[in-house]
């Protein structure tokens, strides 16, 4: 591998050249060669400059669908491989660019693919032309299907399948398409030239007749075989005479109905269909027709009933039918005086033969007829731009021909001829004419040729023969002779030669021998005046029409022949393409047999010389690609130097030739890549007219970027002053708004901004200056959510309730009862409460078989409910007084809620009594009394023998706090400004107090709650940082802190022992007592707040145990305490450390985020609520004092 050498691929090498111009050697066979490379490899599309040449593949190459057109449109000649569609766009472009007339050539052989070949021309024009998928100009449209559907229609009509081509065309034909001020096809015009009639009667062995018949007879529908008597193709003479009724690959019924679906489109109506089609059946029909011989040189229809059947068709009587068949009018005429007429039999030769020149006239007429139809059909008034398309029968030579072979050999001499002239001839003279250095070119010029044949000085064929008709008129064989011995005198032309009833024309294409007998007959080209009037007798108006000659018989005026119509029409069409510019397409055969990749290269070697490829090659190498005039290339090219354009205006002012130098001096244009004539400047390679092209180009797209930068730029512009309006209006509405929130948040502030404050501000005035309070109840923001354990969520509830289940629920919460055993004393227990609009239900969780079920307690109609009772001190209890049930002693944190919602249930302010001693009745006969004990050791209420204990809250006189106002600064006098906290407008939400004892889930286990409550008429709460302690479940890792103990609302903090259960033994103290001498931490005085010690700083007194088990004594012997040291002095300025014990995230920009865990620095307590606080990081912010716990 490593020896191995890189492999080289010239593709050139292999696949031939693209353009033949490069070839190193200009001969033949090198061209040869190059042709049989690429037709190898399904190339089949070679150049020669400006001429594409054709090789016809005989199979199928995908190289023709829509996306391979898209690939050309828009591009130059050397862009893309030589293509069809290449010379379609080149055409097209050039019309538009140098707005002038356009014309394809296209010639070759018969089988070479000239008619293919212009279907993709029509094809690719009629797709690119205009705007692409625009329907705003229907008769665009309109037109370019008809040039589309023109196609099927006169291949079905004119094309035949030949021993040399399967869909030969047997017509010449010229189609024009018109186009109007926006390049689109509005009109169009065809022009045919010589149809090949004798077909419609005779056809050679392997041929067929016009593809029409073959498909009507095989396609017509079962009324149209009834009508007119179509049976299959076998059936007719004038179709079976070829013995071919089929060809391969092809099917006729389809043909048919895209024969049918193109007279639809092109707009022949369906009676004109009809008559088209019955036409048709009487053209077969008359070939049927057979005569058998009689005595006395005469004949007569063997069959009458086909006559019969022939006169239905056409319309005509039968008797007068019968007559013009078998006999001819004769006249005898003493000069100008009438003669008489005799009704001269036919033989059957001569009958025959009328009855054919019948069928051929008839047929010749309703081709006509087709073609002015689709010009009129396409015709359009404004004569503007157009793009000629020439598709004509190439160049032919059997084993016998005749004067249909010299007809179409003549045309394509003409073909040859303007060939010539455009690409050899007048490319010489004018570069003689311009003074440009040329090295002239050796070629053959046909015009001889062509003179021989339509020459009238010395006369040439077709004279001779227009002679010999006008001098004989009724033997064909004296006619034939006359004529070979009246031609001889076209021996002195080198290109003419005899051969006994034959002669012999040197064609550029090769020498062709022409048969003498039948030329005479032929040329004649006239419709017996016996036929004629039969025609014209017809009931068919159709029919008819056709035929509008008018019949004189006193006219001594000859018809016109054949060859001089002929000559005629090929003069018309040299004048029509000599006014356009040609783009040519030349054709070749491959082979005789038709067949898929078979290269005969004598076959190909023939056609290449008559074609005068190699002349082409060297003309092409040796002269210059474009040339224009002066002040032509100015115009087109001004805009490349900014000498003569400015802002794509032309600005010169001197002479066309001095511009056009200026241009190529400002492209820098090497001297050797042009030449300056007299009147025109001619470009030697089509690369450098590309590169113009491409600048030229380039310029608008370049004006077109300015263009649309400085629009931008103005957008911009525009965008920028709108968006600093918009924004100064932003910045106006949200000064509004602030404005608008300003005075909402001061508004807020004067009415405490929470939800139920009216109520709840009502209500306090029932215990305030009466009551100790705890911070739980005094915190500004405290909301009345009502429903806190989201009783319709919890079905055990529900269930539970039983009838009470649909009550509407104002207030559910856990909460602990007194009760009051039989044989023990009273104590706490706990119950979840549910007040709706109607009862008050106490709900219990007991275990039954293992399993925890709730079961109803109590169930109080509010109704019943007639005042409240409160002790003085800071704890939870409330008691509700009923009228007809004994009352309820219930301890909860909301307990002022609870009277609150009952107070408006009610709609009236029930009495409250508060004292330290509460008597209620516990049974309907039965009071009992509890006395409320102040207890520095107990920050939560611990209840026993009716007494209950519960440390010290804030003061009866303290007020709610004032809500945080929106932060401002203001000026102190050490100038630093004083910043205030922004409230928030949402509070964490409170939580219900844990229960001593954690009351067991149903199932067991812990139960996290189904979601945290929402706030009433507030914003969403955050979910709490710690979940509360489910009934039933493990005690929390860190239980939610107490109202009053420093805590946050809402939040939890550790217990310091639990609950005090009725009956119990000795429980744990709250925490351990101080030692001697060891510095108390000053605290604020309020609930919570620890014992103070024993005054000069000795030991404090043990405090008994709850239960009533005295604290062990002292051991014997065990050293005393040693008296306190001094209180050490605290520090000037103490760093107070906070510990957060929950997360809080900042709702306002001025607050301070902090997660459970981290350390605080206490800058500067603002308020009860809010302090400013400082974190590892050196960010001061607000902080709520709740969620924080101060560090000893």
């Amino acid at each position: 591998m490593a020896n191995k050498k890189p492999e080289w691929n010239n593709a050139m090498k292999n696949e031939g050249l693209d353009d033949m111009t490069l070839l190193s050697k200009v001969t033949n066979d090198q061209i040869l060669d190059n042709l049989k490379k690429r037709f190898e490899k399904d190339i089949i599309y070679t150049s020669i400059g400006d001429v594409l040449i054709a090789v016809n593949p005989f199979k199928q190459i995908p190289i023709y669908t829509d996306e391979i057109l898209e690939d050309y449109v828009g591009k130059s000649r050397i862009e893309l491989p030589p293509h069809v569609f290449s010379v379609a766009e080149q055409t097209y472009r050039s019309m538009i660019n140098e707005k002038e007339n356009q014309c394809v050539i296209i010639s070759g052989e018969s089988g070479a693919g000239k008619t293919e070949t212009a279907k993709l021309i029509m094809r690719y024009i009629a797709q690119v032309s205009g705007e692409k998928g625009s329907t705003s100009n229907k008769k665009v449209e309109h037109i370019k299907s008809i040039i589309l559907e023109t196609n099927p229609l006169l291949e079905a009509f004119g094309n035949a399948k030949t021993l040399r081509n399967n869909n030969s065309s047997r017509f010449g034909k010229y189609f024009e398409i018109q186009f109007n001020k926006t390049n689109e096809p509005e009109g169009g015009k065809i022009t045919n030239y010589l149809l090949e009639k004798s077909r419609v009667t005779w056809q050679l062995n392997g041929e067929r007749n016009f593809h029409i018949f073959y498909q009507f007879c095989k396609g017509a529908t079962k009324k149209e075989q009834d009508e007119f008597g179509i049976y299959g193709p076998e059936n007719f003479a004038y179709l079976a005479k070829g013995n071919t009724l089929d060809i391969d690959g092809v099917d006729d019924v389809e043909e048919f109905q895209l024969t049918r679906n193109a007279m639809n489109v092109i707009g022949i109506t369906a009676q004109e269909q009809h008559n088209i089609f019955k036409l048709l059946a009487a053209i077969l029909w008359i070939g049927n027709i057979e005569f058998k011989e009689l005595p006395g040189d005469k004949s007569q229809v063997s069959d009458q009933s086909v006559l019969d059947f022939v006169s239905q068709l056409i319309e005509v009587p039968n008797n007068f039918l019968k007559t013009a068949l078998e006999f001819r009018q004769m006249e005898t005429r003493h000069g100008n005086q009438r003669g008489t007429q005799y009704n001269v039999p036919l033989n059957k030769t001569q009958a025959q033969s009328g009855r054919d020149a019948l069928a051929k006239a008839i047929y010749d007429r309703l081709f006509n007829w087709l073609v002015l139809r689709i010009n009129k059909a396409m015709e359009n008034p404004n004569k503007g731009l157009l793009i000629g398309v020439l598709d004509i029968y190439g160049f032919e030579v059997f084993d016998k021909n005749g004067f249909d072979q010299m007809v179409i050999n003549y045309i394509n001499e003409k073909l040859q001829q303007i060939f010539i002239e455009f690409t050899l001839k007048m490319e010489q003279e004018e570069y003689v004419r311009e003074g440009i250095k040329w090295e002239p070119i050796q070629y053959f010029d046909n015009k001889i040729v062509c003179e021989l044949i339509e020459g009238k000085n010395p006369p040439g064929i077709f004279s001779i023969l227009d002679d010999v008709c006008r001098a004989v008129h009724s033997q064909s064989e004296g006619a034939d002779q006359s004529l070979i011995q009246r031609i001889a005198v076209c021996k002195a032309n080198p290109h003419f030669d005899t051969r006994g009833n034959a002669f012999c024309v040197k064609h550029y294409a090769g020498d062709v021998t022409y048969e003498g007998p039948g030329m005479i007959e032929k040329n004649k080209d006239t419709l017996l005046k016996d036929h004629l009037e039969i025609l014209q007798m017809s009931g068919n108006s159709f029919l008819t029409a056709l035929f509008p000659d008018e019949i004189d018989q006193d006219s001594k005026k000859l018809p016109t022949t054949a060859g001089f119509k002929i000559k005629t029409q090929a003069a018309e069409l040299v004048s029509t393409l000599m006014k356009s510019t040609p783009h040519y397409i030349r054709c070749l055969k491959p082979n005789d047999v038709k067949k898929p990749n078979v290269f005969e290269g004598p076959r190909v070697m023939h056609q290449i010389k008559y074609l005068g490829l190699l002349d082409n090659i060297k003309v092409r190498r040796a002269g210059f690609a474009y040339r224009t005039l002066f002040q032509k290339f100015l115009e087109r090219y001004y805009l490349l130097s900014d000498k003569t354009c400015y802002a794509a205006n032309m600005i010169w002012k001197g002479d066309p030739l001095s511009g056009c130098r200026a241009i190529l001096a400002s492209q820098n244009v090497d001297a050797t890549h042009f030449q300056i004539g007299k009147s025109k400047i001619f470009i030697r390679y089509p690369e450098m007219l590309f590169s113009l092209e491409e600048t030229r180009e380039r310029y608008w797209h370049d004006m077109a970027s300015r263009i649309k930068n400085a629009y931008r730029n103005y957008k911009s512009f525009q965008e920028e002053c709108s968006n600093r309006i918009k924004n100064a209006f932003r910045n106006y509405k949200l000064y509004k708004v602030r404005c608008a929130q300003t005075i909402q948040g001061y508004y807020r502030a004067w009415k405490q901004a929470s939800p139920y404050f009216d109520m709840r501000a009502k209500n306090e005035q029932l215990i305030q200056n009466r009551k100790e309070r705890n911070r739980f109840s005094v915190l500004s923001v405290r909301k009345f959510f009502g429903d806190y354990l989201d009783v319709r969520s919890q079905g055990y509830f529900l269930d539970a309730m039983a009838e009470g289940r649909n009550e509407e629920v104002i207030f559910s919460a856990k909460c602990q009862v007194v009760v009051h055993p039989i044989l023990s004393a009273n104590k706490l227990s706990p119950r979840f409460l549910i007040v709706t609009k109607q009862h008050i239900y106490t709900i219990k969780l007991k275990q039954k078989k293992n399993l925890a079920t709730y079961l109803l307690d109590r169930k109080i109609p509010v109704s019943d409910v007639n005042a409240f009772s409160f002790s003085n001190l800071a704890d939870n209890f409330i008691f509700i007084h009923t009228a007809q049930e004994f009352d309820l002693a219930v301890v909860c944190d909301f307990k002022t809620e609870i009277m609150a919602l009952l107070n408006q249930q009610k709609g009236t302010q029930l009495p409250v009594n508060i004292n330290q001693q509460i008597q209620y009745f516990k049974k309907k006969s039965s009071n009992n009394t509890i006395t409320f004990v102040k207890d520095e050791m107990h920050k939560e209420v611990f209840f026993k023998k009716n007494q209950a204990h519960i440390a010290t809250g804030l003061p009866a006189s303290t007020p709610i706090n004032k809500v945080r106002k929106n932060p401002s600064v203001k000026n102190t006098s050490s100038g630093v400004p004083k910043q205030i906290p922004k409230f928030s407008g949402t509070v964490p939400k409170p939580s219900a107090k844990p229960m001593g004892k954690p009351m067991p889930q149903p199932g067991g286990g812990p139960k996290p709650m189904a979601k945290p409550m929402a706030q009433p008429g507030g914003a969403p709460q955050k979910p709490m940082a710690k979940p509360m302690p489910q009934p039933g479940g493990a005690p929390m890792s860190k239980p939610l802190p107490q109202p009053g103990a420093g805590a946050p609302v809402g939040g939890a903090k550790p217990m310091a022992k639990p609950m005090p259960q009725p009956g119990g033994g000795p429980k744990p103290m709250a925490k351990p007592m101080a030692q001697p001498g060891a510095p108390v931490a000053k605290q604020p005085v309020g609930r919570g707040t620890p014992m103070p010690s024993q005054p000069n700083g000795g030991p404090s007194k043990p405090m008994p145990q709850p239960g009533g088990t005295p604290m062990a004594k002292p051991t014997p012997g065990a050293p005393k305490p040693v008296a306190m040291k001094p209180k050490p002095q605290a520090p000037s300025q103490p760093t107070v450390q906070m510990l957060a014990l929950y997360d809080y995230d900042a709702n306002q920009p001025d607050e301070l985020t902090f997660k459970e865990g981290d350390v605080l620095t206490l800058v500067k307590k603002v308020d009860a609520d809010w302090w400013l606080a400082q974190n590892t990081s050196g960010t001061k912010g607000m902080v709520p004092s709740v969620y924080l716990e101060v560090q000893k």
